[in-house]
């Protein structure tokens, strides 16, 4: 029998993300503003392109904070986890896929851990805190030694364990992490 799930979960958005998203679109309302104001009091003649080059640009703004939308799924599919990131509800980027059988090492992560100087970090957790965050270490083509955090929910969690090596099994149930 076939094992197949998907799980969305969405980014919440981090303080950094919220201020380049109110800058861009500040700014782009105060550039159309100003064109249309410097167009009308001095070059009258030309007031129809500055208005178009200011829609532009606010139309631009919104665009960039459509794209500060990320969403990350997990494909779970007999034993292979795929980990994708939705940008902006459009584009989607493949960031790794992984055969749960050849991971070193899993678990839920806290704060007091820390990843191997020379590991890349794929981060695609939900970063709000409501569902606990997981690490997994594995050799991947692209990367070489990878550690990936995500946010899998229970459901998710039921199908990944059996697929687990054994004795990352044995403690990962046991509850003694990394």
């Amino acid at each position: 029998m076939d094992v197949f799930m998907e799980q969305v979960v969405e980014k919440t958005p981090t303080n950094r993300d919220k201020m380049l998203e109110l800058w861009a679109k500040v700014s782009a309302f105060a550039l159309a503003f100003g064109l249309v104001l410097a167009s009308i009091a001095f070059f009258p003649y030309i007031a129809p392109l500055a208005l178009f080059f200011g829609a532009a640009a606010v139309w631009l703004s919104f665009r960039l904070s459509k794209k500060l939308v990320i969403e990350y799924e997990y494909a779970f599919t007999n034993g292979e986890l795929d980990v994708d990131k939705i940008i902006g509800k459009s584009k989607r980027k493949r960031l790794c896929s992984v055969q749960i059988g050849t991971i070193t090492s899993f678990g839920i992560w806290n704060d007091d851990m820390e990843v191997e100087a020379d590991s890349t970090m794929v981060i695609a957790s939900d970063n709000s805190g409501e569902l606990a965050e997981y690490y997994m270490d594995f050799k991947y083509k692209d990367y070489g030694d990878t550690t990936l955090f995500f946010s899998p929910n229970a459901k998710m969690l039921e199908l990944i364990v059996p697929y687990l090596p054994r004795e990352i099994k044995r403690t990962y149930q046991g509850g003694a992490d990394r």
